[in-house]
Formats: C-alpha cells, sequence, structure tokens
C-alpha cells in the first residue's frame, strides 16, 4: 500500500517538469506584463492548463491503479 502512494508522488513530481515547461513558454509568448488583456488571456491560459493537467494526471493516477 505504501509504495502505492510513493508512486504516485513521484507521477506528481515529474508531471511538475513540463507544467513549469508549457507555463514558461506561455509567459514567452501572451507577454502578460504589457497589457492588462494579455495579462487576462495569461490568467484564462493557465486557469485551462492547471485544469486539463489536472484531468489527465488524474486520469493516468485512475488508469495505473483502477482500485486506488
Amino acid at each position: 500500500m505504501k509504495w502505492k502512494a510513493i508512486v504516485i508522488l513521484l507521477i506528481i513530481l515529474a508531471s511538475l517538469v513540463p507544467v513549469y515547461a508549457i507555463n514558461k513558454y506561455l509567459q514567452k509568448i501572451l507577454r502578460p506584463r504589457e497589457s492588462l488583456a494579455r495579462l487576462f488571456s495569461y490568467l484564462l491560459g493557465g486557469m485551462l492548463l492547471v485544469f486539463v493537467y489536472t484531468l489527465l494526471l488524474v486520469l493516468l493516477i485512475k488508469w495505473i491503479f483502477p482500485n486506488a
């Protein structure tokens, strides 16, 4: 049982690397410091990124551990 928790934690930690890279890419493309409209588009993109990535992460963990 303890190994499942460790594997899930490792999956979550490993998934932070691509999210960080995508966030940096969004900052580079949208440049949120230039205007309020760009800031709101960056915030919307960030919230969408968090929602989609959380959904995919939960589905991945549920697929790996169907009884968890």
